[in-house]
């Protein structure tokens, strides 16, 4: 696999949509996927896609573990009140989670809402097929 594949792949498995990461490198989607057909992406956007995605690529390209920053950030303060007015259950309170917990979270809500994005979309097909006829 090239550099192109191998940062596709980690994109993929990251659970971050293509968009998002094409988004907060200010790129179209279009030129982030020619941008994964290059054998030879340079580096310096390799580590940009790695801060988005938060994947340390320094595992497959071992020559940038230099180059990749372990800054220690202040956390940000947590909301605890969290509770939706349509929500029946208390949520856990934020400061008992770690990091991980919350990201974890934060990426299962993306997958549901990106399911509920692709039914709703096969729907208007649907609908708009029938007002055809």
């Amino acid at each position: 696999m090239h550099r192109g594949e191998i940062v596709k792949e980690r994109i993929k498995n990251s659970g971050i949509a293509v968009g998002v990461v094409a988004e907060k490198l200010n790129l179209s989607r279009r030129t982030l996927y020619n941008k994964f057909k290059e054998t030879t992406i340079p580096y310096s956007l390799i580590l940009q896609i790695g801060d988005v995605i938060h994947h340390d690529f320094s595992q497959e390209f071992p020559h940038l573990a230099g180059k990749v920053k372990k800054e220690l950030k202040q956390p940000a303060p947590v909301v605890t009140n969290l509770q939706l007015p349509f929500d029946g259950e208390q949520p856990e309170p934020a400061k008992n989670r770690t990091l991980q917990e919350c990201e974890a979270e934060l990426l299962n809500l993306q997958r549901k809402y990106i399911a509920l994005l692709e039914k709703f979309n096969e729907l208007l097909l649907r609908t708009s097929e029938t007002e055809k006829r």
